[in-house]
C-alpha cells in the first residue's frame, strides 16, 4: 500500500505540473490574442482618420479635394555660417552592418554635387568601407552605453556644411529626398519629413510628447511646443551648434531627442515639416498600431500555440 501510494502521488504531482505548464502556455496565447485585438481595432480607427495610407494615397485623395499637403511655413531665424551642403551624421552599434551599407547607399544615390556631401559614421565602425567621402569616429564605447547624444555631438561638431541630417544607421533615404529638402531653399532652422516603416505605415515622425507619452500627429496639424524631432531622423542647420548640444550623459530611451528639441524650441528656433522628405525605417519589426508605433519580436521563449510565437512591445506611445 505505501508503495502503491507513493506511485499515485507520484503521478498525481506530474499531473499537477502538466497543468500547471497547460495554464501558463494557454495565458500566454490568451495575452497574444488580446494584443493583436486590440491592434486590429486601433488600425481600424486609423484606417478611418486615414492613417495608415500609403503617402502617395495621401497626396492623391487631398489633390482629389482640391488640397495640397505643403511644407510648414516656419523658416530660418539665422545665416549658415558654414557652406552649403549635406553633413549625413550616422549613428551606429554596428549590430546589422548590412543596413548601414544600404543607408550609406541610398545617400551617395541622390543627385547634388559630391563637393556638398560628406558622411560621417561614429559608434562601432571598425571594419567600415572608405570612401573619399566617408569619415568614422571609434566611439564603441558610447554606442555600447546607448549614449546617442554624445555620438551625435561629436558628428554635428565635425561637420563642415550647413545642414547636418541626423540619421540611425536603420534607414533609407527617399530616390528624390534632396529634391524635397532643395525645394524649401534652406528657409529653416531644424527640420524632418514623413518616416515609413516597410510596411508603408508611419513610424514616429510628426509626434508630439506629452507627460511623458508620444503619439503620432496629423500632418495636417502645425506645430505646437509639445512637439519634438526624434533623435533618428532630422535635419538641423549649423548655427543651432554654436549654443546646443544634445545630452551626452542619457542612455537609451532616456530622451535625449526629446529634451534636445524642448531646448531649441524654447530658444525660438523653427521647426519646418517637408513631408516629401521621406526615409523608411527599414526594419521589418516596426508598424504603427494607431497613434502609437509597436515592435514585433519573437518571445524570448517559444510558446508551442501553432506557431503564434510573437511578443508586442511598445515603443511610441512610450515613456521617457
Amino acid at each position: 500500500m505505501g508503495q502503491a501510494a507513493k506511485k499515485t502521488g507520484r503521478v498525481s504531482n506530474r499531473k499537477k505540473i502538466i497543468r500547471s505548464d497547460d495554464n501558463r502556455e494557454l495565458e500566454a496565447l490568451r495575452q497574444e490574442v488580446e494584443l493583436l485585438r486590440h491592434e486590429i481595432q486601433e488600425n481600424i480607427v486609423a484606417i478611418h482618420r486615414l492613417e495608415i495610407l500609403t503617402f502617395n494615397q495621401r497626396l492623391a485623395l487631398l489633390s482629389a479635394f482640391g488640397k495640397e499637403l505643403k511644407p510648414t511655413s516656419p523658416g530660418k531665424t539665422r545665416e549658415s555660417i558654414k557652406p552649403a551642403g549635406y553633413s549625413f551624421g550616422i549613428i551606429t552599434n554596428a549590430a546589422r552592418p548590412e543596413k548601414l551599407e544600404c543607408l550609406i547607399r541610398s545617400i551617395r544615390a541622390q543627385d547634388f554635387s559630391r563637393d556638398q556631401l560628406e558622411i560621417l559614421v561614429a559608434g562601432k565602425v571598425r571594419g567600415l568601407g572608405s570612401g573619399s567621402d566617408l569619415t568614422t569616429f571609434l566611439m564603441e564605447r558610447e554606442a555600447e552605453q546607448g549614449r546617442l547624444g554624445a555620438m551625435r555631438n561629436v558628428l554635428a561638431k565635425s561637420a563642415k556644411f550647413n545642414k547636418f541630417v541626423c540619421l540611425d544607421d536603420d534607414l533609407l533615404l527617399h530616390p528624390r529626398w534632396v529634391e524635397a529638402v532643395e525645394a524649401v531653399r534652406e528657409d529653416f532652422d531644424l527640420a524632418t519629413g514623413v518616416i515609413v516603416n516597410p510596411d508603408l505605415s508611419r513610424y514616429c515622425d510628426w509626434v508630439n510628447n506629452v507627460s511623458d507619452w508620444t503619439f503620432l500627429r496629423c500632418y495636417h496639424e502645425g506645430f505646437d511646443m509639445s512637439q519634438y524631432v526624434t533623435g533618428g531622423y532630422g535635419i538641423y542647420k549649423d548655427y543651432i551648434f554654436q549654443e546646443h548640444a544634445w545630452r551626452e550623459d542619457l542612455g537609451f530611451y532616456e530622451g535625449e531627442d526629446v529634451r534636445f528639441s524642448r531646448s531649441l524650441f524654447e530658444a525660438g528656433y523653427q521647426l519646418k515639416f517637408i513631408p516629401q522628405a521621406i526615409v523608411m525605417h527599414d526594419d521589418e519589426r516596426y508598424r504603427q498600431k494607431g497613434y502609437g508605433v509597436i515592435r514585433v519580436t519573437q518571445r524570448p521563449e517559444p510558446v508551442d500555440t501553432n506557431g503564434l510565437n510573437l511578443k508586442l512591445e511598445k515603443l511610441c506611445p512610450r515613456t521617457v
